[in-house]
């Protein structure tokens, strides 16, 4: 069952576990599919990390065969904007520099990020309309 603490999701949509796309062993996490939605729709997936936290790096594996202006990731750490990406049909691995203490990361998908009143009928084949998120680690 997903989310467990330290995670949690909100947004117009819950991310899941998924046993379709994994980097390593069988699972990982998955946006929701938002496709049809009016306007823009974000979900994220947040990681809590304790404040007793020593400091050090955040790895995690994504894998974001998005393209916009239909979709998205973007990743915040204590609400900053870090990096977007799209455009990834092969997972890819991201290390965040994280002082000590308490942080929040959220890994946000976002459907129709630009509010076009209309997006094109005709996606690019490698957009899947979600992204996965996998062996996260401190």
């Amino acid at each position: 069952v997903f989310p467990v603490a330290p995670w949690t999701t909100c947004g117009d949509g819950v991310w899941t576990i998924d046993d379709t796309n994994a980097q390593e062993g069988t699972y990982s996490i998955k946006s929701p599919d938002l496709d049809g939605s009016e306007g823009t729709a974000v979900s994220n997936a947040t990681l809590a990390i304790c404040d007793d936290f020593a400091g050090g790096v955040l790895m995690f594996n994504t894998l974001a065969p998005v393209v916009p202006p239909y979709d998205i990731l973007v990743w915040y750490v204590d609400g900053v904007e870090i990096s977007r990406l799209a455009g990834e049909p092969e997972w890819s691995a991201v290390p965040i520099s994280l002082p000590p203490g308490a942080h929040r990361i959220d890994f946000q998908y976002q459907y129709n990020p630009f509010s076009l009143p209309e997006l094109p009928n005709d996606p690019p084949p490698i957009r899947q309309g979600a992204v996965w998120i996998d062996a996260v680690g401190l």
